[in-house]
């Protein structure tokens, strides 16, 4: 089985996150250096409009499987999402 690595790929406004979220805002927040550090990024998420709180600001990094989310902060509305987002870096 061959597999692809995934570290150069970039996180942009639409990409699924976990298979279950939009992103709809997100801001690079360190680049990859080969053989150190993978690029990660915050992002602003969505998610079903039916989930208790459907918005969430996650730390994304582009690791060799693929996109890893973690860290999150969960929003009720869309202007907590923005204010949580900002909060950790996010620009507008």
């Amino acid at each position: 089985m061959t597999t692809t690595d995934q570290t150069q790929d970039e996180l942009s406004v639409g990409s699924k996150i976990n298979g279950e979220a939009t992103v709809i805002a997100c801001h690079k927040v360190r680049e990859r250096v080969v053989g150190d550090t993978y690029a990660t990024w915050v992002a602003l998420c969505v998610k079903s409009v039916d989930d208790y709180h459907p918005y969430v600001v996650w730390t994304v990094i582009a690791r060799p499987e693929g996109m890893s989310a973690g860290s999150g902060d969960y929003a009720f509305t869309f202007a907590e999402g923005i204010e949580l987002y900002e909060k950790r870096g996010g620009k507008a």
